[in-house]
């Protein structure tokens, strides 16, 4: 194994225009591990034309969507914590600027376990609805053993997946600790979209040693030969939170409620939270003066 430590400024490079993205943990709720420091660095260095897969539309997607960067979006669910349809997204939707694709928490569990598997489809009984109009990749065809028509639902493979987490090693093995356990869509998409990614963008609250990784195997959910970059980026899923590390910073999370509300206040945001500050550091030194 060999050292994968580099900065978030190198590691987003690997993030190309044209190319699809993955936020591998759901935010379902503001704790989640959730890796807004990458995505404020891809806002930073001006990715465009990304195609985004995510179990959920929030604030993550809000912004990328916000500043221009995603051509479509694959997705179960949107919604900004109790506050209804990401602003951002929806008038992105509106308008035509993006394609937003709404799937079933179910179709889009097996279309990350099929990119896991390393397998093209996987078969969906039963799944004659309105989705199927909308994903010209997915198949309709007849079951080899009963005639009955099943639906191939297509793999989901990013070019890059992107994940907080707690704890990691310098290699890449990382554990997910506690904040995904009671969350059964977050506990199980997050390592299998790590799985299927070509390559993996990993960022951790803390690094330990490799023996220190070793002495709870069972509680290691990402494995180092699945990644491609790490970086020690504490508070990196700021203002989401993550347990027992910190506590999301609701205050800031309105502040950026706020500011999606119109094109013009949310260009000011951008501006002030993600293009003025030089790094992550200056960020948070921001964001904790309100």
């Amino acid at each position: 194994m060999s050292s994968k430590l580099t900065t978030l400024a190198d590691a987003v490079s690997l993030v190309e225009d044209g190319g699809s993205l993955g936020i591998a943990s759901p935010a379902v709720n503001p704790l989640g591990l959730v890796p807004m420091a990458t995505v404020r660095e891809i806002v930073r260095q001006g990715r465009r034309d990304l195609t985004l897969f995510t179990a959920m539309g929030n604030i993550e997607a809000d912004m990328l969507i916000g500043a221009g960067c995603i051509r479509d979006i694959d997705f179960w669910g949107c919604n900004l914590f109790g506050s209804g349809t990401p602003p951002n997204l929806r008038r992105a939707a509106e308008a035509g600027q993006i394609v937003a694709r709404e799937q079933s928490e179910f179709s889009l569990t097996l279309a990350v376990l099929a990119g896991a598997m390393g397998v093209e489809f996987i078969p969906l009984h039963g799944y004659r609805n309105d989705h199927l109009q909308h994903h010209p990749e997915w198949r309709a065809f007849e079951s080899p053993f009963d005639g009955e028509e099943l639906v191939a639902i297509a793999a989901i493979v990013p070019d890059v997946a992107i994940i907080q987490v707690p704890k990691a090693d310098e290699f890449g093995n990382a554990q997910l600790g506690e904040t995904n356990r009671h969350n059964t869509m977050a506990k199980f998409t997050a390592p299998r979209l790590v799985q299927a990614a070509k390559r993996v963008i990993l960022t951790a609250e803390e690094i330990v040693s490799n023996e220190e990784i070793r002495k709870t195997p069972d509680l290691t959910a990402i494995l180092y030969h699945d990644v491609d970059a790490v970086v020690h980026l504490p508070r990196g899923a700021h203002p989401h939170g993550i347990t027992d590390y910190y506590e999301p910073d609701m205050d800031h999370i309105k502040t950026y409620m706020e500011a999606a509300q119109s094109s013009e206040t949310f260009g000011a945001y951008l501006e002030k939270y993600v293009h003025e500050p030089a790094d992550h550091a200056a960020y948070l030194e921001l964001a904790d003066q309100g």
